[in-house]
């Protein structure tokens, strides 16, 4: 939640280049997570072939939006992180 909230401020400038960068550094905080983490690693393979999805009003790259219309990029790499592990 700490780096969330960071990531969330305004106080600190965004890379130069995080939009051309930032799906591949949550793909590699996301997979650094599941490997370090059996119990976690566990639940992730545990939801087989289920479509994940961050459901969430307050985001629409990385969550759906709230209805479905977001791009919920974490969900697609977070499936792809599980198929990577399995």
């Amino acid at each position: 939640m700490i780096a969330a909230r960071m990531g969330r401020s305004r106080k600190r400038p965004l890379r130069k280049d995080w939009e051309s960068v930032k799906d591949q550094v949550m793909r590699e905080a996301v997979l650094a997570k599941f490997t370090q983490h059996d119990d976690l690693r566990a639940l992730l393979i545990s939801t087989r072939e289920a479509k994940l999805v961050e459901h969430t009003t307050n985001d629409s790259y990385w969550g759906d939006g709230g209805d479905g219309s977001g791009k919920n990029m974490l969900g697609h790499i977070l499936m792809e992180v599980r198929e990577q592990l399995q």
